[in-house]
This record gives structure tokens, C-alpha cells and sequence, in this order.
């Protein structure tokens, strides 16, 4: 096992968020940060982060965009999330641990997943409602830790 392999829980962890200020992030009336859970989507549902160790620490390198923003987790604060869950009619609760794994590929060798385990199942709509908690519980560590980073704000106007 290549020591890399396993991503111990003092990791910090880099999240790109767009810098589209009102879509994943924006200031509530007193000017703290608010993360939405969309900056935390995923097809797959196994949100995409760094590890900070193998980006030099340069959270800059995770920039997907020239506009975006970088939040950081802590591996044990995502694992601390404990459990998402989902109930059925037929069966009882089905319990998801969280983790994040290392995931890298080539054009990112620092890439790593938040996954649950059991993976999410069920009807599609199902396994979204289900996904939207971990989103709320991943927005809300990033808010908790603020900007590592902050986005250069492009307004709606100037969307293409």
C-alpha cells in the first residue's frame, strides 16, 4: 500500500467554489458567509476535493476557474459527519458512513472523493434527498471554516 493511499484525519482538504456570487456562496445582511449545498454537487454524488499535502499547499492549484474561491475541510471534520440516512417503507433505516478517498487521476494526482458507505440507493429521487444532506452538513463545515481563498466575483450580468 503506497503511503498516499490513506488520508489521515488532520488533512486539510481544498473545495473549488465558483466564483459566481448568489449560486454557490454569498453574504447574508450582517456580511457572513453562506455556502449553499450546490457548491458541493455532484453526477455521481461523491463530491471531488484536493488533498492540500499533494497541492503543495497552494490551495490556488485547486482552481478549476480563474474566478473561483477555495474552502478547506478537515479529513476528521467530514468523517465526524458521522452518518447520513435513508429510510425506506419496507426495510429499516439504512445507515451511510462518511469518508473521503483517494482518488487521483491523472490530470489531478491530488483528487480524493467524500463518499458514503453503503453508496446511496434507491429511486433516483430517492438518493437525491438523501445526497442534499451531506451537501447542507459539507456547506456547513466550509462556512464554519471560511475562505482559504477568496472567489473573484463575477456578477449574473456578466455570465455567459
Amino acid at each position: 500500500m503506497n503511503k498516499n493511499d490513506f488520508i489521515r484525519d488532520d488533512e486539510v482538504l481544498y473545495r473549488s467554489i465558483r466564483g459566481r456570487y448568489g449560486e454557490e456562496y454569498s453574504y447574508d445582511n450582517i456580511g457572513k458567509l453562506k455556502i449553499s449545498s450546490e457548491a458541493f454537487r455532484d453526477r455521481e454524488r461523491k463530491p471531488s476535493v484536493d488533498r492540500a499535502e499533494l497541492k503543495e499547499s497552494n490551495p490556488s492549484l485547486s482552481k478549476r476557474n480563474d474566478t473561483d474561491g477555495i474552502v478547506n475541510l478537515i479529513t476528521a471534520d467530514v468523517r465526524a459527519i458521522g452518518t447520513v440516512k435513508t429510510k425506506n417503507q419496507n426495510i429499516d433505516t439504512i445507515v451511510h458512513a462518511v469518508d473521503v478517498i483517494y482518488d487521483p487521476i491523472r490530470e489531478n494526482p491530488a483528487h480524493s472523493k467524500i463518499i458514503v458507505n453503503p453508496e446511496f440507493f434507491g429511486s433516483k429521487n430517492k438518493q437525491k434527498n438523501v445526497f442534499k444532506l451531506l451537501q447542507l452538513a459539507l456547506a456547513e463545515l466550509a462556512e464554519k471554516n471560511g475562505w482559504t481563498v477568496k472567489p473573484n466575483v463575477v456578477s449574473s450580468d456578466q455570465q455567459v
